[in-house]
């Protein structure tokens, strides 16, 4: 039930933010067809970009939480989320316009759309906190009540944890406690106590109890007795599980049926929208650097085999995601041997730790300079990108000695599918000396990982190879 009533306040919030989509496109219309007069196309002609734009506002709005009512606790947060969903979504909407060829849309009219979406959906979003706010604050005789099966020192923790979700919202009418009775609770802030759980009958009988919860810790024997009594009177009853915080990742809990039920840790991202979001933007990433590969293949067909002595493609074996091997692509930019040269080069290695980089190899062309100021010699990689052994946006994928010299935490960075780009390569590639600093930025890009990061690690790169500051 506390699943249900969560799902239909997300309905609810879709539901309202597509209707404020709708409003918002009415009034940017309004506006430029005020400008224009009857210069100006039928609203007909453009009805059709709401489908576009609703799905792709709906989808931005519940990768970045506005679906969940914790999000509404903090109006900086609230905000700070919703202009990141503008960002986001504008970016979609106006790269789905260019992939179409929809020339003939009024760029006036998506600006405004743009404004009015922003300003009517931060209008809604503070009227429902207003409303989730008051509806904390009061008390409602029909609100549901709740019996706390608890340490009475918990029970500030749990109302502190219902403040938060408004799916979770009700009145604690008491505690009953795990041991012994020990005197009345000295805080008067906090639910009375009403006895152990032996008196649980008892205080069902006395007291409108609509669910029964669990936040202590009982022997087998006593919690099947507390879900014997409430199944006899139909009241509900939930038991709250609480685990040690972790020091990365983050808990979730899925049900096997016959009440079993799995808690897993997770140190890497599991949500299943925003990867499936991560992989369309990769697919059309790929799309589009595949083209540009194609031209720079032509340019480079007839002058990196005369100047390395080899093919135009260099292939290597590299390390994927939780050890995956696969095959990485790039133009060639060193001599033919150059593996076989890199031994009597170790010494001059400039990194510290399973990783090798030397800016001045001499192995390297001097096309292959040039290539690597842009990173261009990387555009092939866009290949294993579209086959989906690389992402636009991860870390810098390994090779297999350098694997096998891994320490056991160095292992982490490899939990996530390797990147064309990163953090490692905008803040530390020229900098960096150390392969543990490399290990703590790609663990900085996992924990913090979000469609919004990889979208400025994106942005921060076509500035990086504008430049051609690249070695």
């Amino acid at each position: 039930m506390l699943i249900e009533r969560r799902r239909l306040l997300r309905q609810g919030l879709a539901l309202c933010d597509a209707a404020t989509l709708a409003a918002s496109f009415a009034v940017a219309y309004a506006a430029v067809d005020l400008v224009f007069g009857r210069n100006f196309v039928s609203f007909a002609r453009y009805e059709w970009l709401l489908a576009l734009i609703v799905p792709i506002w709906l989808v931005c709005l519940g990768s970045f939480g506005l679906y969940k009512s914790a999000t509404y606790a903090s109006t900086r947060w609230l905000f700070g989320r919703l202009l990141r969903v503008q960002i986001v979504a504008g970016l979609v909407l106006l790269s789905s316009m260019y992939l179409t060829r929809s020339w003939g849309i009024s760029r006036l009219l998506l600006q405004n759309f743009l404004a009015a979406s922003f300003v009517l959906l931060a209008a809604q979003k503070l009227v429902l906190k207003a409303c989730l706010d008051g509806a904390r604050r009061r008390k409602p005789p029909r609100r549901r009540k709740v019996l706390l099966v608890s340490d009475p020192a918990l029970a500030d923790g749990y109302q502190h944890l219902v403040g938060l979700h408004a799916a979770m919202l009700s009145d604690v009418v008491g505690i009953l406690t795990a041991g012994k009775l020990n005197g009345r609770a000295s805080d008067s802030n906090l639910p009375q106590l009403l006895g152990t759980t032996e008196d649980l009958p008892e205080v069902l009988r006395t007291y409108v109890v609509d669910e029964v919860v669990v936040a202590a810790p009982l022997d087998a024997a006593v919690l099947r007795r507390l879900g014997d009594w409430c199944s006899v009177r139909g009241t509900l009853m939930r038991i709250l599980v609480e685990v040690p915080r972790p020091r990365v990742g983050v808990w979730s809990a899925e049900h096997f049926g016959d009440g079993a039920f799995v808690l897993s840790l997770a140190t890497i991202p599991q949500d299943a929208l925003q990867l499936l979001l991560k992989r369309i933007i990769d697919l059309l990433g790929a799309g589009i650097g595949l083209l540009l590969c194609s031209v720079a293949y032509v340019w480079c067909l007839t002058r990196l085999p005369r100047e390395t002595g080899d093919s135009v493609l260099f292939h290597q074996r590299r390390v994927g995601q939780n050890g995956r091997r696969f095959t990485l692509h790039k133009f060639r930019t060193m001599f033919s041997r150059a593996e076989q040269q890199k031994v009597e080069l170790e010494e001059q290695n400039e990194m510290s730790g399973p990783i090798f980089k030397l800016k001045d190899d001499p192995r390297v062309t001097p096309t292959g300079r040039k290539l690597r100021a842009r990173h261009l010699d990387e555009l092939p990689q866009f290949w294993n990108v579209l086959k989906g052994e690389m992402s636009l946006v991860g870390t810098r994928p390994p090779t297999e000695d350098e694997v096998a010299a891994y320490e056991d935490h160095h292992h982490r960075r490899l939990s996530i599918k390797p990147g064309l780009t990163g953090l490692w390569q905008l803040e530390g590639n020229d900098v960096v000396e150390r392969f543990e600093e490399v290990v703590k930025l790609d663990c900085e890009y996992i924990d913090n990982w979000s469609l919004w990061l990889d979208f400025k690690i994106m942005a921060k790169t076509v500035v990086k190879v504008v430049r051609g500051d690249g070695w």
